[in-house]
């Protein structure tokens, strides 16, 4: 498996993969419920592509994962007592990550969150800020393993879903 920053050339590929992780939603209790179209879309993949850092993994030729990590804290965090107070230059944010789901249970979400964190300090960051949707034990349990810290339960506004209950979470790099 190789896992690397994603280029424009991977747009088609990123949208097919996010494609299938909204329909796959529909058969899976721990799922982020995204709407394909609104977000994730491929507008919003291209944007990223140009001004954030899409890490992707490809295994066997095809493309089995994706994260995007933002620059700087996300408006919709602002309100959150995080531990750690830092300038918003030296956070980023990851969005949209996601294993396909024919391959979890193979240790990709954990060495792909090893590589976000390396890409982030390699960048300059000190911290990585996410926000998991309450109830997703799953990944509250995956990020807790790989060094993130819950800072609160908060209301977030999303496009796709409105104002929703999430599980921040922090980690200094």
């Amino acid at each position: 498996m190789k896992i690397r920053k994603a280029s424009l050339a991977d747009l088609t590929n990123l949208c097919d993969f996010y494609q299938q992780v909204c329909e796959d939603q529909k058969t899976d209790q721990y799922s982020p419920d995204w709407h394909w179209g609104i977000y994730p879309s491929k507008e919003i993949l291209a944007n990223f592509l140009k001004n954030a850092q899409i890490i992707i993994a490809i295994k066997d030729g095809k493309l089995v994962s994706a994260g995007v990590l933002t620059d700087g804290e996300d408006p919709n965090y602002a309100h959150v007592a995080w531990k750690h107070k830092l300038d918003d230059r030296k956070i980023t944010v990851l969005h949209l990550f996601a294993v396909s789901q024919k391959e979890r249970g193979q240790g990709i979400a954990g060495k792909m969150l090893t590589e976000f964190d390396n890409f982030a300090k390699d960048a300059g960051y000190y911290a990585i800020h996410l926000d998991v949707m309450k109830g997703n034990l799953p990944a509250e349990k995956l990020y807790q393993k790989h060094g993130f810290e819950f800072a609160e339960e908060a209301t977030i506004h999303y496009e796709d879903d409105g104002d929703t209950q999430a599980m921040m979470y922090e980690k200094v790099l």
